[in-house]
């Protein structure tokens, strides 16, 4: 059997689990190489926090460096019950992160979190750090962007510019607030109908579960958690798209 090395592109601590990590267990149970890449995993690079990062700093009972430690050794735990291999870059999330030319925060609630570009230069360093880390063997998988998140389109944007993409993941569950997106709208991908089965969903939502700090804010509870991924699975989610 050909062994691939599939490299899953996830813009923060969580995102490449929640949204396909069914398929994920189920290629390294066939004896695939996979590595997710978490590439807005660093810490900050000041204390000089906004105040939407201390409001998120408040819900996940952690602030700053802390908060960080705390989300990769979720990952962590969440990429062994999958039998991932975890890499976590330095580039700061979007809570972090200020304008070079204002000093202004880049976001500074919610509405910007979801609306608003991500910037120019940064979509040039996650290129950059794509071209020069990615080896060419490997099957590179990218988020598509759904739902608005200024990261997701941040790193879907510059994994674009890159040229060397294999597959696409839809984001879940930000596929639930907005489905809309470019390359969706423009009908040139097509769902791989690859077949899952109760062990890729026990190992899936094991592994959601695995980050305790992110997923009170989509369900009240392990026992929802496990519902809406059941149900996500069977309609069809979590599958990977191609390039017609």
């Amino acid at each position: 059997m050909e062994i691939d090395h599939w490299i899953f592109i996830s813009p923060h601590l969580d995102d490449v689990v929640l949204s396909c990590g069914g398929l994920v267990w189920s290629l390294t149970q066939a004896g695939q190489q996979v590595s997710i890449w978490t590439i807005l995993a660093g810490d900050p690079p000041d204390e000089d926090y906004s105040a939407f990062a201390r409001e998120n700093h408040a819900a996940w009972g952690k602030s700053g460096p802390e908060a960080i430690a705390m989300r990769r050794a979720e990952d962590e735990a969440a990429c062994e019950r999958l039998g991932a291999a975890p890499r976590h870059f330095a580039l700061p999330d979007a809570i972090y992160r200020r304008h070079p030319q204002t000093g202004e925060p880049v976001v500074h609630n919610d509405d910007e979190l979801f609306s608003l570009p991500p910037e120019p230069q940064m979509a040039s360093k996650v290129a950059a750090l794509l071209a020069s880390e990615v080896p060419p063997e490997a099957k590179l998988v990218l988020p598509i962007g759904l739902g608005g998140h200024i990261d997701h389109h941040l790193v879907a944007s510059a994994g674009e510019k890159f040229h060397k993409t294999a597959a696409f993941y839809l984001d879940y569950p930000y596929i639930l607030k907005d489905y809309n997106a470019a390359i969706l709208k423009a009908g040139n991908l097509q769902k791989i109908e690859t077949p899952l089965y109760e062990d890729s969903l026990a190992a899936w939502q094991d592994a959601v579960l695995c980050y305790p700090s992110q997923i009170g804010g989509f369900w009240r509870n392990a026992e929802e958690t496990r519902l809406a991924y059941r149900n996500y699975m069977a309609g069809g989610g979590g599958r990977l798209w191609v390039k017609t």
